[in-house]
């Protein structure tokens, strides 16, 4: 009776002790895979800061590496050099390079380093394309103010130049979701915003 008593206790104790570990593995594992993708992703935006992915990543050091003490305060740092007007604050890209090498301590790639993350591949056609999406966001705003200028100044009846910019107005957002080029853009300014 004794040696069954003992089989049941030994065995609902290494079910109970398999349980725990292979929870305290899983939380780990996912604990460090968030690490990485926050990494990972700061690793690919590192040639634009400001990128929304890169701004969401930033966002959620805190709460990702809220035990890594070096992390946390490079993180500070970055954010304090970040605060201060653009022309003041030369050493932000030197601030983040240190975020991330702070990172690849704690995720233990110890190969790589400072050399390794400052070095991006930046093609002329990715910033060239980055440079039309800024213009065309200006264009939008720009025209937004413009139709609510114009409305101001209008009566309430809408003219067809009102129902083209509207029109235009519609279009531009889906243009902006995947913009192909400045000229077709402006091809179908000059079609639907142009005539009078």
């Amino acid at each position: 009776m004794d040696n069954i008593a003992l089989v049941i206790i030994t065995a609902l104790i290494s079910g109970l002790l398999a349980t725990i570990i292979t929870i305290w593995w899983q939380r780990r594992t996912r604990i460090f895979s968030s690490k990485l993708r926050i990494f990972e992703t700061l690793m690919a935006y590192r040639y634009m800061i400001s990128s929304e992915e890169s701004v969401k990543a930033l966002n959620s050091i805190d709460i990702i590496f809220y035990k890594d003490k070096a992390v946390r305060d490079a993180y500070k740092d970055f954010l304090i050099e970040a605060e201060k007007k653009p022309e003041l604050n030369p050493n932000i890209a030197d601030k983040h390079l240190k975020l991330l090498e702070e990172m690849s301590k704690v995720l233990k790639l110890g190969e790589i380093h400072w050399d390794d993350i400052k070095r991006t591949y930046y093609p002329k056609g990715l910033s060239e394309k980055v440079q039309e999406e800024t213009i065309l966001r200006k264009m939008q705003i720009q025209n937004a103010a413009a139709a609510i200028q114009h409305e101001g100044i209008q009566e309430n009846t809408p003219s067809s130049d009102q129902f083209s910019q509207q029109l235009f107005a519609q279009i531009l957002p889906e243009l902006l979701k995947n913009p192909e080029s400045l000229k077709s853009l402006l091809e179908i300014g000059a079609k639907y915003g142009g005539k009078k």
